[in-house]
């Protein structure tokens, strides 16, 4: 419920601070003027400073500032709503979440920097509102099936599957070899949102009109394949290997770098510290196999972050500076060196070259070129719905609800977000 908790703040908010056009402050001349980018934590902190660094280096003018969250990022974003007090850039999630940021006055539009005409058309609806664009979609990134390569040719696995009886049979193949199919990291609600999304996006078909029949009040997470996904999540209950629901992220990104599970279920994120586990790990990826149509295994690939500019920012002309910086995909020492071009960092949403070749991301390439790749639903469902779904899908996992029970209160809460 956290966005929902941003939405009531926002609207108190609201209720008391008028906003007015921002107002440009010149550093003085023997000064820096100081630009401050808040980010919620993760792997990439220290290629978010290396690249900060980077531009501090290059330029007396203006001091480049990331200051990483470790709590909890939407409590943070509230209370800087709350007291009118944003940074200058901020990280926020696509779609519903700029959205609601748009719409009250809180960030500045960016249909005419430099970066609007270069990222892809595809991701524009994500960080868009009311036809302008008004956050910079700083990565995408792919959910899907990580696997290790080593291990499926030491289970004699030569293909990677594409239904889902193909997914047992690896798994069996797996078992047999004693290696356990998948790390697990369900002790996270967040990890099994993004599960979910993947199988409800394969489940509905046509996600556009179910997510607009959700955001109508007129839908429903109960579909005709609703059975398929949760014989998925059971699949998988069932090759976790023991105490499963006690893993976090973190011990289910280590068990899968360090080679003690075949696969993991998650986004291009949980790979960064493989770099520091085993650097020679070799990680291919694939859609996730719910039906017995091949077509139906596609890549979940979104935008991840964006970038939003506080309207009420002093140092808009510096933070302009930055933000061509961040966006410059020509640079070869700057920003997306260091945070797009390394194992598990997430590819920038315009066209970009890594010069290292990765096998995952080849395969992510590959399901781009063909097509074969479908939003994150849950991103596109009203705002909160990501923080309600990890913890219901994480009681089915612990084994204290059933299918009907989960799907019900699925449908309950979700309503209780459009009230």
């Amino acid at each position: 419920m956290r966005k929902k908790m941003i939405s009531l703040m926002m609207t108190v908010a609201m209720g008391t601070v008028m906003i007015s056009g921002a107002t440009v402050v010149k550093a003085d001349s023997d000064e820096k003027e100081t630009v401050k980018l808040a980010v919620w934590s993760s792997g990439a902190a220290d290629n978010f400073q290396k690249g900060a660094d980077e531009f501090n280096k290059r330029q007396d003018k203006i001091n480049f500032v990331v200051e990483m969250q470790s709590g909890d990022y939407s409590q943070y974003l509230g209370a800087k709503v709350a007291s009118n007090d944003l940074p200058d850039m901020f990280f926020l999630n696509p779609y519903a979440q700029v959205q609601q940021f748009a719409a009250t006055d809180r960030i500045v539009d960016l249909s005419e920097e430099g970066f609007a005409t270069k990222i892809y058309d595809s991701v524009k609806d994500a960080c868009s509102y009311d036809g302008k664009i008004y956050a910079y979609p700083m990565a995408l990134e792919m959910l899907g099936v990580y696997y290790n390569q080593e291990l499926f040719e030491k289970a004699g696995i030569t293909e990677v599957p594409k239904t889902f009886s193909q997914m047992k049979e690896v798994c069996e193949k797996l078992q047999a070899s004693g290696i356990t199919p998948f790390a697990a990291t369900y002790k996270d609600a967040w990890t099994l949102n993004h599960l979910f999304s993947c199988l409800q996006g394969a489940a509905v078909g046509d996600y556009e009109s179910w997510v607009a029949d959700m955001n109508a009040g007129k839908g429903s997470f109960r579909n005709d394949n609703s059975s398929l996904e949760f014989d998925f999540m059971d699949m998988m209950k069932e090759n976790s290997g023991g105490n499963y629901m006690d893993a976090d992220s973190t011990s289910g990104f280590n068990a899968f770098a360090s080679g003690e599970a075949a696969m993991i279920v998650t986004g291009e994120f949980s790979l960064l510290n493989a770099q520091s586990i085993n650097p020679d790990l070799q990680v291919g990826l694939f859609g996730v196999p719910l039906t017995e149509n091949e077509e139906d295994a596609k890549l979940d690939v979104d935008v991840g972050i964006c970038i939003a500019v506080n309207q009420n920012t002093p140092h808009l002309d510096a933070v302009r500076e930055v933000l061509n910086y961040l966006s410059d995909n020509t640079d070869e020492n700057g920003w997306m060196h260091y945070s797009a071009d390394s194992m598990g960092a997430a590819p920038p949403a315009m066209d970009f070259t890594m010069s290292t070749e990765y096998q995952y991301f080849e395969d992510y390439k590959n399901y781009m070129s063909n097509n074969q790749t479908r939003p994150w639903v849950y991103s596109q469902l009203e705002s909160g719905a990501g923080d309600m779904i990890g913890p219901v899908i994480q009681g089915y996992f612990a084994g204290t609800t059933d299918m009907d029970t989960t799907l019900d209160q699925l449908d309950s809460k979700f309503s209780e977000l459009l009230e």
